[in-house]
């Protein structure tokens, strides 16, 4: 059964504090990545003025409620992947006609009405996944005493995403070495040539300049913004690692994310192995009967031993000043593990750059990585991991804390 305050125990002020705390998240968002100057940029203020109100409407709407059984949220939660996974479906098949040169009207208004039938449910499903990560982060330990109320217990900030279309980024990094030199948030419906046109302008402006555009699963903006789901355990596993940022924020890890580059590493870190973690504890206190497993390609190679193996050498490459040899041997890389049944679109510095920011990805040469990892396997639950790094706010302190914990 799902947890709800009581509307006598949630005094008005922690309202305002969830609002200054969507207004914040948005403004440091827009300050990071910088203001939609341009019709290809993501407006988040836009996006908060038309999601927040909005979304919290919908919940005081629904504050008496006595909720849906278990039974009854599964039920729903399947109804809502089965309608992802046809939307997809169609999605394709509208896409291979259209490039075919024809049209097919009755597949569109199919399409129409998956959208249609899933768009009824999105509130709902929402609601649904919100109460039970909240359920398992309160078991966690993670809940705070907020100011004036030393005795009560919340989960601030609330979990509250809103599934929709995520942001791209374009990712810049210096060709001779790989550092995060700039991002700026793209708008969810960018289409391939305008991430080719967008990559060409931004390294038109230096020979030494490398850029991509990426594609993010969501965004830290309050309420988090997270891709439609096909499937359960990824979209609790996207719900939660925008969750942990949420949090952290409040800490000295997050309030410190953009001051160095192993602050961010270390956060998003964090936010992996935690957001994993969560999702897989969710999935098992609130298991959901299993769907037909999706048709996917198995890559014939071990991927993360490729881009790790693969990083190393253009970081030795470039700290010799062979910046085509780097390029060429990334190129023959991704080919080969497309090849292989692994397809990356474009490897570059930028690549690295972006991907390497996450320690558990083959993408890093970050010794933070094995470092955080270290720390979880030390922590005695998922709860104290994240309030022991929570308070991090130097790669010194994290070595201090691992020390402290042998």
């Amino acid at each position: 059964m799902r947890r709800f305050l009581r509307p006598a125990l949630f005094p008005s002020y922690i309202v305002i504090l969830i609002v200054v705390f969507a207004a914040l998240t948005s403004w440091c968002t827009v300050k990071t990545f910088g203001l939609a100057l341009s019709d290809d940029e993501y407006d988040v203020a836009g996006w908060e003025l038309r999601y927040f109100p909005t979304k919290w409407l919908y919940k005081t709407g629904h504050l008496f409620d006595d909720g849906l059984s278990q039974e009854e949220e599964n039920a729903t939660l399947l109804r809502y992947v089965e309608l992802q996974r046809q939307i997809e479906t169609l999605e394709g098949d509208l896409n291979r006609a259209n490039a075919a040169g024809a049209t097919d009207d009755a597949l569109l208004q199919e399409l129409r009405s998956a959208r249609g039938d899933r768009d009824r449910l999105e509130n709902t499903v929402e609601s649904i996944v919100e109460g039970r990560l909240t359920a398992v982060a309160a078991d966690l330990g993670l809940e705070r005493s907020p100011p004036l109320f030393p005795d009560a217990r919340w989960l601030f900030p609330p979990f509250d995403f809103e599934f929709d279309e995520p942001p791209y980024v374009l990712v810049t990094s210096p060709r001779d070495h790989i550092e995060l030199e700039g991002s700026t948030l793209l708008r969810g419906d960018l289409q391939l040539e305008d991430a080719l046109r967008l990559e060409e302008k931004a390294q038109s402006r230096s020979d030494n300049v490398s850029a991509l555009v990426v594609p993010t699963g969501g965004i830290a903006t309050y309420p988090a913004v997270i891709s439609p789901g096909d499937n359960y355990l990824d979209i609790l596993d996207v719900a939660a690692h925008e969750w942990i940022h949420e949090f952290l924020s409040f800490e000295p890890l997050g309030s410190r994310y953009f001051n160095s580059e192993a602050l961010r590493t270390i956060n998003e870190t964090v936010a992996s192995i935690g957001g994993e973690e969560m999702a897989r504890l969710t999935a098992e206190r609130f298991p959901l009967p299993a769907l037909p497993p999706l048709e996917t390609t198995t890559p014939k190679v071990d991927v993360f031993a490729e881009l790790r193996s693969l990083r190393l050498e253009v970081d030795r490459l470039l700290g010799e000043g062979k910046v085509d040899e780097a390029e060429a041997l990334m190129e023959e890389k991704r080919q080969y593990l497309a090849d292989n049944g692994y397809f990356i679109r474009k490897i570059n510095q930028a690549y690295f750059a972006f991907h390497g920011l996450y320690g558990t990805s083959g993408a890093s040469s970050s010794p933070i990585g094995p470092k955080v990892e270290t720390l979880r396997q030390q922590s005695p639950s998922l709860g104290d991991f994240i309030r022991a790094a929570s308070g991090i706010g130097s790669e010194g302190d994290l070595d201090r804390l691992l020390s402290s914990t042998e």
